[in-house]
């Protein structure tokens, strides 16, 4: 019997018994589609985070103190001198507060708020404005009691999504328990859902969504000698890593310490986030792979049965004349057959699930060649693996104690 010949038997075979079949392959398909789709789902993922993050800049970084202290504050000096270093881009101040927002009808809402100079807004982390403008170096310089606000913050605060009409409007805050007056001078496009309630508004609040000049918000928690934080673009032709472990050192030396500030650039972060996300795709397919192993013992267990039942049928084949290597192949080819019908069945299951799921939470799952191989591969070595034992128990069955058999 040549190649094709068992394999049609194997067919047949697999068709005689199609309850059996499915029920055999159930663990398989179920372990390869869980494999599948949390690839892909993993894969997706990272691609949304590294598109958010290539939104910002891979150059951009941000310094802080470690200990926020006289000793170890940012001065105006330290960042004149950042800001002359090769391949600074621009280099800025930040800062933020804790704040009560207060409407027209009293209502109170935390939220941070944000002192930032103008650069930060239009090219660090630059703003989508919906109406309005951004902050302006004349309003940095004037210390004026700006804000550019979330959309999300002014549906809560004014209850309508007529952001031109929100421009202009007045609302007071609250910085270290002092209301201030501060006037709308843009609103700014976030991710948030259109209709929220105020339990949800709030917790959108608790994001850094109120921005304002910095000397604004420096002036209202008073002066201070220096900053604990800063931010800038690193520029293209130069590595954002090394650039900013050498800011860090300029600050340390100056500040005569020895490792004085948190230094971190986006690519950094997105190095992490990509490690993190990889070794959680690998674990949650460990897991997912033990559905793999009880399936293939499965295979293993009906396959057994499957030639106590033939026992007769392999005694009439050796009777004839088949040798032991076509009564092992045909038994081997019948188990991959299963294992291979199950791998599909399980790349499709996680194709549906993964495409669900990833429409879900707005994240586009993909799929690649390797995770079509990745599947193939792990269907023809569970085959293998848990299918030449059985194979080999009906491969060396005594043709005449078979053929006694009922």
């Amino acid at each position: 019997m040549d190649i094709m010949e068992t394999v049609k038997s194997a067919i047949k075979q697999l068709l005689a018994n199609k309850g059996r079949t499915f029920l055999t392959m159930l663990g398989m398909f179920i372990g390869v589609g869980s494999v599948i789709m949390i690839f892909a789902l993993g894969s997706g993922f990272q691609n949304f985070i590294k598109s958010q993050f290539v939104d910002i800049g891979l150059g951009v970084f941000t310094v802080s103190v470690k200990e926020n202290n006289d000793s170890s504050l940012i001065t105006a000096e330290d960042l004149e001198l950042i800001k002359g270093l090769d391949g600074i881009q621009c280099a800025v101040r930040g800062d933020d507060e804790q704040v009560s927002v207060i409407n027209d009808r009293g209502e109170i809402f935390k939220a941070s708020m944000n002192g930032v100079e103008p650069q930060y807004t239009s090219e660090i982390e630059p703003l989508k404005l919906r109406a309005g403008r951004n902050l302006s170096e004349r309003d940095e310089q004037a210390g004026s009691q700006v804000i550019v606000l979330a959309d999300v913050v002014g549906r809560a605060l004014f209850r309508h999504t007529d952001y031109e009409k929100m421009v202009g409007e007045t609302f007071e805050i609250t910085v270290n328990e002092q209301p201030s007056t501060f006037q709308i001078i843009g609103i700014y496009k976030t991710e948030s859902p259109e209709n929220l309630t105020q339990k949800e508004a709030e917790k959108y609040y608790g994001r850094k969504v109120l921005y304002v000049p910095f000397n604004a918000l420096n002036n209202l928690k008073g002066a201070n000698e220096g900053v604990s934080m800063i931010a800038g673009i690193v520029q293209d032709d130069y590595d954002a890593s090394s650039t900013a472990t050498r800011i860090g050192q300029v600050l340390n030396r100056r500040h005569h310490l020895k490792d004085g500030y948190t230094i971190q650039t986006v690519a950094q972060i997105l190095d992490m986030v990509d490690s993190v996300m990889s070794v959680l795709t690998l674990f949650i397919s460990a897991l997912a792979s033990i559905s793999l192993v009880v399936g293939g013992v499965g295979i293993m267990n009906i396959m057994l049965v499957t030639v106590k039942e033939r026992t007769r049928e392999i005694g009439i084949r050796k009777a004839l004349g088949a040798s032991n290597k076509m009564i092992l192949r045909q038994f081997i080819i019948e188990a991959l057959m299963l294992t291979l019908l199950a791998g599909l069945i399980g790349m499709m299951i996680g194709y549906i699930g993964a495409i669900m799921i990833g429409g879900m939470f707005n994240i586009e799952a993909e799929f690649t060649i390797g995770m079509i191989m990745f599947a193939t591969l792990t269907s023809i070595c569970i085959g293998l693996i848990f299918g030449v034992y059985p194979a080999y128990q009906a491969a060396r069955l005594d043709p005449i104690e078979a053929l006694r058999a009922e």
